[in-house]
């Protein structure tokens, strides 16, 4: 009985050793975190209107957005932060989606100098001190609007105002 004890137990233990693993099933999420950055926006160019008339049209509609209320995250007309204003005008006035960010936007833009802008182009300002971190919507003569901060309205400003003119680092334009 004592042999009979002794086979057993190793027999169980191979046979045990035999089995299948249990089945894995497959995960609905990663629970892996990313460190991976959004790919960049391709660059947009605008082609069925023409600068000069694409910048009319961004400015008309522009002008009726003065005095609404700073909004952070706001892309409508009950509130904007500044690249959701520049979003709202560019869609409704002619018909363009930009990327959300003021940062997205600059980066789909092409560079031109200050000297080259005309009505309708984008300024974009590093108001943060980590890049890029403000858009406003260039309307001329020196001129931009922008929804600056929070407790203010969309407004325009000069490019040559102190605060601004120290922290511009870029003019782009879509057309």
């Amino acid at each position: 009985m004592k042999n009979t004890a002794l086979l057993f137990v190793p027999a169980a233990l191979l046979l045990a050793a035999c089995g299948t693993p249990p089945k894995k099933h497959p995960r609905t999420h990663d629970t892996r975190t990313h460190t991976a950055r959004a790919p960049m926006p391709k660059t947009i160019r605008i082609s069925h209107i023409g600068r000069a008339a694409g910048g009319q049209e961004l400015m008309l509609h522009s002008m009726d957005l003065v005095g609404t209320p700073y909004r952070w995250g706001g892309s409508s007309d009950t509130g904007f932060d500044c690249s959701g204003m520049v979003q709202y005008v560019y869609k409704n006035a002619i018909g363009i989606n930009l990327p959300r960010s003021s940062r997205d936007m600059a980066a789909a833009s092409r560079t031109i100098s200050t000297r080259e802008l005309q009505s309708g182009d984008l300024v974009f300002f590093n108001t943060s001190g980590r890049g890029i971190s403000h858009v406003g919507l260039y309307l001329g003569g020196g001129k931009f609007l922008h929804a600056p901060r929070s407790g203010s309205t969309v407004q325009t400003e000069s490019l040559s105002s102190p605060y601004y003119a120290k922290r511009l680092v870029k003019a782009g334009t879509f057309f």
